[in-house]
């Protein structure tokens, strides 16, 4: 069956064979031995392993699919097409192919006007994690193309000097090979009497970009915050708060923060640090505190900071130390950044949230049109989830003051009604399982602008007018 097709197979670089390279190449296949409907696949496999491994031997895996897998597919389902495969590195914006193959029947010609589709097979490694495969894919094709053509050509491989047109994708998988995000942990040794206590702080690499933030923010965040970091201006902000009701994305655009400027981060939460034992809170925190002072790649995230009530309202002595420890913390100079998220701002301690400590405030409320819009598509690329685009301004109008996280959930939800699928049916149906009060929705974003305000210092705001929403 096999010996009716040709393979050509072009290394950009030195090949080298290797296991993890069959592994991804058998992954991709089992798309091809048992076709799925659809077109622009996207198979997403993260693993520690994809920042060590070389291009060199990740991209053996095309060896193994222009030899069988593909030849498979075209033999059993397409018997006129072509089959086209690559290795891609992406890394700083730019894709770079390590190998390529062309699969086609024998005494076909790629510059044949009948060959006008191709099943497209590409192993992308985004060791940075910051593409989306789809967009990509038309670029890919036509560079893998481009790159295929002008190489046989080169070597004489085609005799024909005609103009060989690119074929129209008609079935396409990317295998997104991402580096997997472990937990790290600091730790932290806290000496008590005769023992010594181990704390140990998560840090973690960010999950989201500046992409995920809504456009209106997104230039203020780096005027503000980004760029004078960026240059180690002395004049740059050293702490953060956001806030906003639940679910609207206190802690994306925290994280989003931390990506554009490289970070990592570290959240402190009160289970880390909290004690059962008299003054041994206050020594936690403050070793924790010291210990992270050390560190110049990190972020410390303070999420749902509402624990650190007022003083005036503090029933507890510990509580009092707490806050004593964090603003004597945040009136230091040399510290890393510091970000705080709360739904309650009024209820902190008045001394943290001023200029020094707290440089700049957020107020994030409930999404307008245009971000519910870029919530949406990003959900439904993120599960992968069937859509058209008159559904996508379905979901725009029904979801009139919902949170990003709401839109996200009734977007699951409507899949699992689907069957992986979007149509207005199963919209519908999700919408009625939503109790949405639009009148307390409607007074918290009138607080929020209220808040904005009132408050003292610098503000950046995002909390959309009702005709917006």
């Amino acid at each position: 069956m096999f010996t009716k097709y040709r393979s050509y197979i072009i290394e950009a670089r030195e090949v080298r064979p290797s296991f993890i390279g069959m592994n991804a190449a058998l992954t991709a296949s089992k798309y091809l031995y048992r076709p799925v409907e659809g077109v622009n696949m996207v198979i997403r496999v993260r693993s520690s392993r994809f920042k060590s491994v070389s291009g060199n031997a990740l991209a053996s895996a095309i060896h193994t699919l222009a030899t069988s897998s593909i030849p498979y597919f075209l033999a059993n389902y397409e018997p006129n097409w072509l089959g086209i495969a690559a290795y891609i590195e992406v890394s700083g914006g730019n894709s770079r192919i390590y190998a390529a193959s062309l699969t086609l029947k024998k005494g076909m010609r790629i510059s044949n006007s009948r060959i006008s589709r191709s099943i497209d097979v590409f192993i992308v490694c985004d060791r940075e994690g910051s593409i989306d495969p789809k967009k990509l894919a038309s670029e890919w094709h036509r560079l893998v193309w481009s790159f295929i053509v002008s190489t046989l050509r080169a070597s004489g491989k085609m005799v024909s000097q005609d103009h060989a047109p690119p074929p129209i994708r008609r079935y396409t998988i990317v295998l997104h090979l991402v580096p997997e995000t472990k937990i790290e942990y600091v730790e932290v040794k806290v000496p008590e009497a005769h023992d010594v206590i181990v704390v140990k702080v998560p840090i973690k690499g960010p999950e989201w970009s500046l992409d995920d933030v809504p456009e209106k923010l997104k230039q203020d965040l780096e005027t503000v915050i980004v760029n004078p970091i960026k240059q180690r201006a002395a004049y740059a902000p050293r702490g953060v708060m956001i806030t906003g009701p639940p679910g609207v994305g206190k802690t994306v655009t925290a994280e989003a923060i931390a990506h554009k400027l490289g970070l990592r981060i570290a959240e402190i939460r009160p289970s880390i640090y909290r004690s059962m034992w008299y003054g041994m809170t206050e020594k936690i925190l403050d070793g924790i505190l010291r210990t992270l002072k050390k560190r110049s790649n990190i972020l410390v995230l303070l999420d749902d900071v509402d624990y650190l009530l007022g003083r005036h309202v503090s029933i507890h002595e510990t509580h009092i130390s707490e806050i004593t420890i964090m603003l004597r913390y945040l009136q230091e100079p040399k510290r890393p950044l510091v970000v705080m998220t709360t739904n309650a701002p009024e209820l902190l301690d008045p001394a943290i949230v001023r200029p020094g400590r707290i440089d700049v405030v957020i107020v994030m409320g409930y999404p307008d049109r245009e971000m519910r819009r870029r919530i949406a598509l990003k959900c439904v690329e993120r599960y992968g989830i069937r859509y058209d685009e008159k559904v996508i301004d379905t979901i725009v109008s029904i979801t009139r003051w919902f949170t990003n996280a709401e839109i996200d959930a009734l977007i699951r939800l409507a899949a699992s009604k689907g069957g992986g699928k979007l149509d207005e049916e199963s919209i519908m149906w999700a919408r009625q399982k939503f109790n949405i009060n639009e009148g307390m929705r409607r007074a918290i974003q009138d607080q929020l602008r209220w808040f904005g305000e009132r408050f003292q210092g610098i503000i950046l705001k995002y909390v959309p007018k009702e005709s917006e929403i």
